[in-house]
């Protein structure tokens, strides 16, 4: 086990998990799509330097398909599979993510024990604990929609694992997966006129932190502890939310959701400890 590479996971995981209590301020006035270019285009603008370090290899192509793929195509299944079958569906649903990767981890030569196997499992059933009920509705395109976000979210990050592979330096990965999701969302916009901007400087430092420091250090964690470890311990961030919100008097955890933070955190340590 890499230490560093552990503690960045755990980095990246206590990021994901705090800024999505600023996104979800903006959600209420703006739909996803503007939200979601706004930060991709922050990340973009801010860390075009990182562009003069990147010497051509063919990571770069792994690393602009993990943006396209799991930026663009995954987060808005994600979104849309909310909106019909709603969340307490469609989360644990698109966190299976987890154990295609660790599939996706031995393709890429990676050595997965069953132990990393069963604690992806037991996430997933921890994150469906952790996620509030909500209206739960049946619909076929939504669940296809978060069997989809699954899918494209764990091709995506199995990219950054190739792009690792190709030589490509964690900034350089960060900056590459968001500039191309930009561009692509960019053109959506210009050829819908829907898209707006968000203008908020405190928005702009948390989607720097977020898709800029958090995807740098995922991609750090992945070079140097594996795919398979990796998303297993950036699983976290749900717990984070919700501890998030409970110590700040913004939520109450239920005892479902205590019991799935219970299993999410017994998850991650069996896996960081035989993994």
């Amino acid at each position: 086990m890499d230490l560093l590479g552990v503690l960045s996971a755990l980095a990246a995981a206590t990021i994901w998990g705090l800024v999505i209590f600023l996104y979800k301020r903006h959600m209420a006035d703006l739909d996803p799509v503007s939200v979601n270019f706004s930060r991709l285009a922050y990340v973009a603008l801010s860390m075009w330097p990182a562009a003069l370090f990147t010497a051509p290899s063919p990571g770069i192509l792994a690393a602009v398909f993990s943006g396209l793929i799991t930026l663009v195509v995954g987060d808005s299944l994600y979104f849309y599979a909310i909106s019909k079958v709603g969340g307490s569906i469609a989360a644990p649903l698109a966190y299976t993510y987890i154990i295609i990767a660790q599939y996706f981890a031995l393709l890429l030569g990676e050595s997965v024990s069953h132990m990393l196997f069963l604690s992806s499992i037991l996430i997933v059933v921890g994150v469906a604990l952790l996620t509030k009920g909500g209206e739960a509705r049946l619909s076929v395109p939504g669940l296809l929609a978060a069997a989809g976000t699954a899918l494209t979210w764990s091709a995506g990050m199995s990219a950054i694992k190739l792009a690792s592979l190709g030589g490509v330096h964690p900034v350089a990965i960060a900056y590459l997966r968001a500039t191309s999701a930009a561009a692509a969302l960019g053109l959506y916009g210009l050829l819908t006129r829907r898209i707006r901007v968000v203008k908020s400087l405190p928005f702009a430092a948390a989607s720097v932190l977020d898709l800029g420091v958090g995807s740098a250090l995922f991609a750090l964690s992945v070079e140097r502890t594996g795919l398979s470890l990796t998303t297993i311990v950036v699983s976290l961030s749900p717990l984070i939310a919700q501890l998030y919100a409970k110590a700040t008097g913004l939520e109450s955890l239920t005892a479902k959701q205590i019991l799935g933070g219970v299993a999410v955190f017994t998850a991650v340590a069996t896996a960081v400890a035989t993994g």
